[in-house]
């Protein structure tokens, strides 16, 4: 029996993330409406547009409050989790000049870089964030930190790209973004972490910069147009 391989770049990101997140959504959830109200607000204005490029099951894009939201992502099972507040694409940022034509005033982007298959694609997503940005616009990057995270960057089989937060400022100002805001270390790698995941521990975590010293293991950038 001759077996085909299935080509490449084939991975079927519905069932992987099924099952990666399969008892963890509502955690997940409470947790990115503290971090959401807590942090991530004061960087957004309400009165924004705001488009989150990795949207996963829009635990952020949902609990942001902004004047207009967009989700985009590649996995078809978003538009089980988006609100009715959010304006879905249900493709990759590559293909976005297919869908919108406006800009934004805030891009969120949230553990996508590590999936590209070079350094030249993630500066190529940088670059077209950057297009679609406002002048004085900013694009807000979390992401894991391969110098934190060591060997467990790759227990996800998805994960491609070993990034730190200084390749990331590289990039965003080879792309002509103005680097505001580095945090090195902010979040824990995962919420599957063995820290407690109350949203209430979560609160005073982010009330404790001293503790990121020791937990985080997720950089956050803020770069601006």
């Amino acid at each position: 029996m001759v077996i085909t391989p299935p080509p490449l770049n084939s991975i079927d990101h519905r069932r992987l993330y099924d099952l990666r997140f399969e008892t963890s959504y509502n955690r997940k959830q409470k947790i990115w409406k503290v971090l959401c109200r807590h942090f991530f607000q004061k960087f957004i204005p309400r009165e924004s547009v705001v488009m989150d490029i990795a949207a996963g099951n829009c635990e952020f894009i949902n609990a942001i409050e902004a004047n207009e939201k967009i989700a985009v992502d590649i996995n078809p099972g978003i538009n089980n989790f988006a609100a009715d507040t959010v304006n879905v694409i249900n493709d990759s940022l590559f293909n976005l000049h297919k869908y919108i034509d406006k800009e934004c005033n805030i891009i969120f982007a949230s553990n996508i870089f590590e999936h590209f298959s070079s350094k030249e694609e993630v500066i190529s997503a940088i670059n077209i964030c950057h297009q679609y940005l406002t002048l004085g616009g900013k694009l807000l990057i979390l992401q894991p930190n391969i110098k934190y995270t060591k060997g467990a960057y790759w227990d996800f089989i998805d994960h491609k790209i070993p990034l730190t937060e200084k390749a990331l400022i590289e990039a965003g100002e080879l792309c002509g973004f103005k680097i505001n805001k580095v945090i090195p270390r902010f979040l824990p790698y995962t919420t599957k972490s063995s820290m407690p995941q109350h949203p209430l521990f979560v609160f005073f975590y982010l009330k404790m910069p001293f503790a990121w010293c020791f937990f985080g293991k997720q950089s956050f950038l803020v770069m601006e147009k």
